[in-house]
């Protein structure tokens, strides 16, 4: 699935502007590919690195801001994987599988594993995937706004999409994106709606040649390749959700993915759709942070999340 890059009403002193933070940058290759990992390590961690996989128009910078919160747990790593930001195109043949082969490539050559791992939308996809082939990489793991399959319509919005964009049409392309992604609140409060509708369609448009065809490619790529496998996970805390009003990955397909997670936690961020880490960055972040340091996140009465499910 895909994902808007920047981030909505977030300070904008990143975390860590002094001594207390190291960030290094690596440039990595698989199998021919090149591409570039962040590593911010922040003073005093309290738990094991966590590396975040986020949806497919987010790059690793996308969470700088994040990390104002998120460097309370210690080191975050983020990613540009082959086909991502300024990383090596990457042609549609090389499936979710070849990603995941990328991200467990790159924690062995940075050292780190076990790791906490986040992995929203497109990267829930290589991140199950990186847990069923690399399951000693991981130590805890949250998904959000992942389902078991394509559906239908979307799926035939990605063809839309492709075809326009071949055709450079990129402006009604960007209509129809934000459509999908941003659905008008009708009698719903969904935060952050119309600054976020703005975002999504100046970010589309303002895209280079190159990221089109980058675009491009990755939309093919979801229709070519197998989207979600049954396969076993590795029996380490599991933590699923999504905005309570998204409409591309609903609640009830992200509770089909938790119920595939042995003992998952489940549940939705109030008034958010399935952008919530644009539309509650901090509550985002503090739901990851309680969840990765183990304080059980259902215990706490968050405000911001709905009823916690087990399964």
């Amino acid at each position: 699935m895909l994902s808007v890059a920047s981030s909505l009403d977030v300070p904008a002193q990143a975390p860590g502007g002094g001594a207390s933070t190291e960030v290094e940058e690596r440039r990595l290759s698989w199998e021919g590919y090149a591409y570039t990992a962040r590593i911010a390590r922040h003073r005093a961690p309290v738990t094991e690195p966590l590396l975040v996989l986020g949806g497919s128009d987010q790059t690793r910078y996308s969470w700088v801001r994040h990390e104002r919160w998120l460097g309370a747990l210690g080191t975050v790593v983020t990613v540009d994987l082959p086909g991502f930001g300024d990383a090596d195109f990457l042609p549609t043949e090389h499936g979710i599988d070849f990603l995941a082969e990328c991200a467990g490539h790159m924690l062995r050559e940075l050292g780190l594993g076990p790791v906490n791992l986040y992995a929203g939308c497109y990267g829930g996809a290589v991140g199950l995937r990186l847990a069923q082939r690399y399951p000693e990489l991981l130590r805890r793991v949250a998904v959000q706004g992942m389902s078991d399959h394509i559906p239908d319509w979307f799926a035939e919005a990605l063809v839309g999409w492709v075809r326009l964009l071949e055709e450079g049409r990129v402006e009604e392309t960007a209509e129809e994106f934000v459509r999908c992604f941003v659905p008008p609140p009708g009698d719903r409060t969904v935060r952050k709606h119309v600054a976020l509708t703005r975002l999504m369609y100046r970010q589309f448009t303002a895209q280079t040649p190159r990221d089109v065809a980058v675009t491009i490619e990755r939309n093919r790529r979801l229709l070519a390749h197998e989207w979600y496998r049954r396969a076993p996970v590795p029996a380490v805390p599991y933590l699923a959700f999504t905005g309570e009003h998204d409409t591309l990955t609903t609640p009830d397909m992200v509770r089909s993915v938790a119920a595939d997670l042995p003992g998952a936690r489940f549940t939705t961020i109030a008034e958010c759709g399935h952008l919530a880490h644009l539309q509650r960055p901090q509550d985002f972040c503090d739901l990851l942070v309680r969840f990765f340091r183990d304080q059980r996140p259902e215990d706490a009465g968050l405000p911001y999340c709905g009823p916690f499910e087990q399964f």
